[in-house]
């Protein structure tokens, strides 16, 4: 029996104010990444549900609501080059192409009732298309075109860090950036 636990995990609002000459430093303005997780019930004969809950990593940026359902996450003010990054938060310059901001987050999934599921797959999807950045959770890359894994053997009762993070091209274009990453753990 495959059980599903669709999680609406982050929507992204931030301004992009880019100089078209290296006089000016580059800029990246985040205002707030928020983690909302929506439980969909998923009804069986034998009640089994899945449970997915993100919380802060110890070394990543703190989550305003850890350990619940509804978390977010506020990176402010943050610059290409100068500035100051939130603690918990790695900025990283990629030669003269992008820059990323990455922090992780811990992940939690609990089964009830699911017999002898021994662990679980979980996917990621972008619920927009997202093709000017680059947009990871894990080791999956993520678009809007199809679910990316991001683990297909994810441990039920462990705690595990997943590195969030996000790619921003010097070429991007000044505006708002937006976006709802869906989560889907699905019993193996």
């Amino acid at each position: 029996m495959r059980e599903q636990l669709r999680q609406n995990l982050i929507s992204h609002d931030a301004t992009v104010l880019l100089s078209p000459e290296n006089k000016m430093p580059k800029h990246f303005w985040i205002l707030a990444l928020v983690l909302t997780l929506a439980l969909l019930s998923v009804q069986s004969a034998s009640a089994a549900s899945l449970t997915l809950t993100f919380s802060s990593d110890p070394s990543g940026i703190s989550l305003g609501g850890s350990g619940t359902s509804s978390s977010t996450m506020a990176f402010g003010s943050v610059h290409a080059y100068g500035g100051v990054v939130p603690a918990g938060v790695t900025k990283s310059v990629n030669g003269t192409t992008s820059w990323t901001l990455s922090t992780p987050i811990d992940v939690l999934v609990t089964k009830t009732g699911l017999g002898n599921s021994a662990n679980y797959t979980m996917t990621a999807q972008l619920q927009t298309s997202g093709l000017t950045y680059t947009w990871a959770l894990g080791p999956a890359t993520l678009t809007s075109a199809f679910p990316a894994t991001v683990t297909a053997g994810g441990v039920y009762g462990s705690t595990t860090p997943y590195t969030f993070s996000l790619t921003i091209p010097f070429s991007a274009s000044a505006g708002t950036v937006s976006n709802t990453l869906d989560i889907i753990v699905t019993a193996n």
